[in-house]
């Protein structure tokens, strides 16, 4: 049986290095480059974020997937910072703890095919719904690997697969879908 001093100071380490890394994400919105000039992803983004990052990374369309929410102060000033830079604002409601259908794979395959691009994805965290709709990118509308489209489902990002956890939906999803975006049965 390992000393109670080791198990302790594990636990610690775990806990500063989840600590500092929730930190990162928070001080960065998640942000992160998919395909540089094509696809970037981040948690709701703040107007300041909005118009810091369309003139880094000429972000031209905003794919918010948490749906429209006028009664929102966050919606609103989003809305208005998309609106302010010329960025153009789609809503496209999506729940984490759903299993996507193949129509909505369709619509969102749709909907990212015709926007113009640079492209930004987010949702509240920028882990779960984001990192579903830009694997469903990479692999249907990119053409990248299996690997790399999964990889936007990983706790790198702050998404965390396990079954017994609501936002599993995500990893079920595409795993139903892959199929239909090039990838044969594993």
């Amino acid at each position: 049986m390992l000393p109670r001093k080791i198990i302790v100071r594990s636990l610690l380490f775990v806990v500063a290095v989840s600590g500092v890394y929730a930190l990162y994400m928070v001080a960065t919105g998640n942000f992160h480059t998919v395909i540089a000039g094509e696809l970037y992803r981040s948690a709701r983004p703040s107007a300041e974020q909005i118009a810091s990052w369309h003139e880094r990374y000429g972000i031209k369309t905003i794919l918010n997937l948490q749906g429209a929410h006028p009664e929102a102060d966050w919606y609103r000033e989003e809305e208005a910072a998309a609106k302010a830079h010329g960025i153009k604002l789609i809503n496209y409601k999506l729940s984490a703890k759903r299993d996507v259908s193949a129509a909505q794979l369709e619509d969102l395959l749709a909907l990212m095919s015709n926007a113009e691009r640079p492209l930004l994805i987010h949702c509240r965290s920028g882990a779960d719904r984001t990192g579903l709709v830009s694997a469903f990118y990479v692999a249907g509308i990119a053409g990248g690997s299996e690997l790399y489209a999964e990889f936007q489902l990983t706790p790198y990002f702050g998404h965390f697969p396990f079954e017994f956890m609501q936002f599993y939906a995500m990893d079920r999803s595409f795993e139903a879908l892959e199929a239909r975006l090039g990838f044969p049965d594993s």
